[in-house]
């Protein structure tokens, strides 16, 4: 198998991001600052009992709205189906995931610092 400069770039790019990821995640983990990952996060609005949801069927594709506000807390999720579209959390008034399949696809595992 021979690998061109542009699958060696891709892989050496791959490698990068999964070691800054681990990195991170072991600091927030020694630290004992609480993390999560984009489908963590997804997960957890999805399945809160306070969560508001709405679902539309858009251009023959079935999309779901969630809104979650808790006393720390605001977040926004979209899907479609089981896919992630959109993430965003707020923590006391400031950002702290923004979160967009068309742009982010490649860091869905990567740890949040959730405070």
């Amino acid at each position: 198998m021979e690998l061109h400069g542009s699958e060696w770039k891709d892989r050496a790019v791959h490698a990068m991001h999964t070691l800054k990821d681990t990195m991170r995640g072991r600091f927030y983990s020694i630290a004992d600052i609480p993390s999560s990952t984009v489908p963590e996060l997804a997960e957890f609005i999805q399945q809160h009992p306070d969560t508001q949801v709405i679902k539309k069927n858009l251009l023959e594709n079935d999309y779901t709205f969630y809104k979650l506000d808790t006393e720390n807390y605001q977040l926004y999720l979209e899907t479609r189906g089981e896919r992630i579209l959109q993430l965003d959390g707020y923590s006391k008034g400031k950002k702290f995931v923004s979160h967009r399949s068309y742009r982010d696809g490649v860091n869905m595992d990567s740890p949040i610092k959730l405070n």
